[in-house]
């Protein structure tokens, strides 16, 4: 179904320190070029001493503030999405309304957690609760550090990732703008992306089995083999939902998820391979900040301007498949 909402700005937010690939060739033993060989990234940005989570949500919602002449009481809602937030509480949206000087009384704020989909699924509540009335104007964040939690001596799984923010302000339309937003899960591979510990079954209080239990790890193959599978119908459904055709799209912005799964989605589904937005190399997979910071960059650099067409895809730890058709 579609949704009376549409995309006011965009923010985002890049950490200070800039990792080369052949930094971490070097400070882990690798021989020169294997990093990028294996991850397709050339550079991706962690953050640097000073930064926090709290501390780039707030930065990129502030940018998306400043850019549509909106003041955070302007928000009926802000939703932040984030496989690890700020603390466990009060939330990173609530903290990133306290930072930028929200009222009491005057908005909503909480966390969402559906791994690389993260910024869909709040996407996806903002507009369930603009559609019903509730609210007029909401803010979407994404953020994730996800350098603190890679295990380097797995390369597949550590050479991906980048840390990031990214937020967009949302507003209730009197036409509908988001024309098509689907989410599915598939349970059965539940076990490809994980860190096991960390939560209320292996923490401080009740540790793991090893250490290395609080790290990230994938099974990047078992995902791609899924993904081949059952991408294919489910973008064709999601077209179809929208009204639209795929030569119609001005701008896919997939979910920076590998330089493989970048390839597959030119390759063997049905877009036009010059409309991808493709910013791996220079930021990695962002996990849940992946996605909008993917959108601000196209906003940015004139690859999708105003009333074009903007087919968001991606896949998520869970196994979730995401997409969303929105004209901005």
């Amino acid at each position: 179904m579609s949704w009376p909402v549409r995309i006011v700005s965009v923010g985002s937010h890049t950490p200070a320190v800039r990792v080369s690939s052949a930094e971490l060739d070097a400070a882990h033993g690798r021989a020169s070029g294997t990093t990028l060989a294996r991850s397709g990234v050339v550079a991706r940005h962690w953050i640097g001493p000073d930064e926090t989570s709290l501390g780039m949500t707030a930065d990129a919602v502030a940018q998306a503030l400043d850019r549509a002449g909106w003041s955070v009481d302007d928000l009926d809602a802000l939703i932040v999405a984030s496989v690890a937030p700020e603390q466990p509480m009060p939330t990173t949206a609530m903290l990133t309304a306290a930072r930028l000087g929200a009222r009491d009384g005057v908005l909503q704020a909480f966390d969402v957690n559906a791994s690389c989909l993260g910024f869909l699924t709040a996407l996806q509540q903002a507009c369930f609760g603009m559609a019903a009335g509730g609210w007029r104007r909401v803010a979407v964040a994404a953020v994730d550090i996800a350098s603190k939690g890679l295990n380097h001596a797995d390369l597949e799984s550590s050479a991906l990732f980048g840390d990031g923010a990214a937020a967009v302000l949302l507003e209730r339309s009197p036409s509908s703008e988001i024309l098509a937003l689907r989410l599915t899960g598939y349970p059965s591979a539940a076990g490809l992306c994980r860190i096991p510990a960390g939560g209320t079954r292996w923490n401080a209080i009740t540790p793991p089995p090893s250490p290395d239990d609080y790290l990230f790890t994938m099974d990047g193959l078992g995902m791609m083999k899924l993904v081949a599978r059952e991408m294919p119908g489910f973008l064709d459904g999601l077209l179809a939902e929208a009204g639209v055709s795929a030569d119609a799209i001005d701008a896919v912005v997939p979910h920076q998820a590998s330089g493989l799964g970048l390839r597959f989605l030119r390759e063997r589904l049905p877009v036009r391979p010059g409309t991808v937005i493709d910013i791996l190399a220079e930021r990695g997979n962002q996990v849940s900040a992946s996605m909008p910071t993917a959108l601000a960059h196209a906003v940015d650099t004139g690859r999708l301007r105003r009333g074009q067409l903007c087919l968001l895809i991606g896949t998520g730890a869970g196994l979730l498949f995401g997409g969303a058709v929105l004209r901005y």
